[in-house]
């Protein structure tokens, strides 16, 4: 008798704790009712909690014609002032982080998988980005809020986990400043600076993309995936709207802006299973400087914060990049979408890590020599 009178006892206790005013249960249940997220006297009901390391996530039931509500996310944030993921599958799932994203992390150059590199912590830990899964990027973001960094962090990642295997070319529309000093890196194969060096640098892309795809067809190659090749081809555009025409450019002006926006659209059409991989950076996309076959092509899509809920939209196809407040978090979308804080890495860092790799001034000459005799832009 006092036996079950204890367990009576006990069960009774870890109810009330559960439904306490002060658990999290009792407050989501709470936020639903003053929301009125219900169908008539229906509200959800909790059918199970799973608990993991940095999270507990709330499962819930809901009536039929009930789906998720936009509103639940940033309610339930401030009511349990924690993080919360709120996604609905059939059933609605609420996630309760125990901790938030730092606000600054820095990159550990530590050696990683494949082709996969640190793009940074979320909520649950660190996230990678596989470039042998997901060829093609695009990244956004007003000026001095990461976008560069996180250029710079790929660079340093790919010279450093892959030395003999990853060729590097990049357009610097800032004039080369930002990767300029970085050109006498072997891994660099060139570094343009301004459009016409733009339009030298795509032309020979598509040349050495021909001939590649020539060998691919002699032996039979659908995907460099399957194949013992191990070079991977990485084309860094900074600044990428610098490469749209604008109303007072000339005729012939002109054709070397679109021959730009043709090179990448190719390239992100069809060079990705020949080991091309492309990473175009824009500061305010627009349907304009964010060109259609780039984007719909890049199925990685990275946007740090922007000015507008439009132009979030364009960059990620959906809001949200206009409410990020820290410099260097970003909002990764793949097939998911998940906030991160990207590592953060310095020029002194990775000349002092990469040094090793700078070639001397007669190899940097032969390199950034441009050949003007073969450039025709279409």
């Amino acid at each position: 008798m006092f036996e079950m009178a204890f367990a009576i006892a006990g069960c009774s206790y870890i109810a009330a704790r559960l439904f306490a005013p002060d658990s999290d249960r009792y407050k989501i249940k709470k936020a639903f009712r003053n929301l009125k997220y219900r169908v008539k006297d229906y509200d959800p009901s909790l059918i199970r909690t799973i608990k993991k390391d940095d999270y507990q996530e709330y499962v819930y039931n809901v009536p039929y014609g009930l789906i998720d509500d936009s509103k639940l996310q940033p309610v339930l944030e401030k009511t349990l002032d924690r993080p919360v993921h709120v996604y609905f599958d059939g059933k609605l799932h609420v996630r309760v982080y125990k901790s938030s994203i730092p606000k600054r992390i820095a990159y550990n150059w530590q050696q990683s998988d494949g082709w996969t590199f640190p793009i940074g912590v979320g909520l649950s830990g660190m996230v990678t980005h596989d470039f042998d899964k997901v060829p093609h990027m695009t990244v956004a973001g007003a000026t001095r809020q990461g976008k560069t960094v996180l250029l710079k962090l790929i660079l340093a990642h790919l010279i450093s986990n892959h030395p003999d295997d990853a060729e590097i070319y990049i357009v610097d529309m800032k004039g080369g400043l930002e990767f300029g000093p970085y050109e006498r890196m072997k891994q660099i194969k060139r570094v343009a600076s301004s459009v016409d060096e733009a339009g030298e640098l795509f032309e020979h892309i598509l040349a050495e993309m021909r001939q590649r795809m020539k060998m691919f067809r002699e032996k039979e190659y659908t995907n460099i995936l399957d194949t013992d090749l191990k070079r991977r081809t990485f084309i860094i555009v900074d600044e990428g709207a610098e490469l749209t025409p604008s109303a007072f450019h000339t005729k012939d002006e002109k054709k070397v802006y679109q021959y730009c926006q043709q090179a990448l659209s190719e390239i992100t059409r069809i060079a990705g299973a020949m080991g091309y991989r492309n990473i175009f950076c824009t500061q305010y996309p627009t349907a304009d400087t964010l060109p259609r076959q780039v984007k719909q092509n890049s199925d990685a899509k990275i946007s740090f914060r922007l000015p507008t809920e439009v132009a979030s939209r364009v960059a990620i196809d959906e809001s949200g990049a206009e409410q990020i407040s820290n410099v260097g978090r970003a909002i990764y979308r793949t097939h998911e979408r998940q906030e991160i804080q990207v590592p953060y890495v310095s020029d002194e860092e990775i000349k002092e890590k990469l040094g090793r790799y700078m070639e001397d001034v007669t190899g940097r000459e032969e390199k950034v020599t441009r050949r003007k005799d073969i450039v025709h832009f279409g």
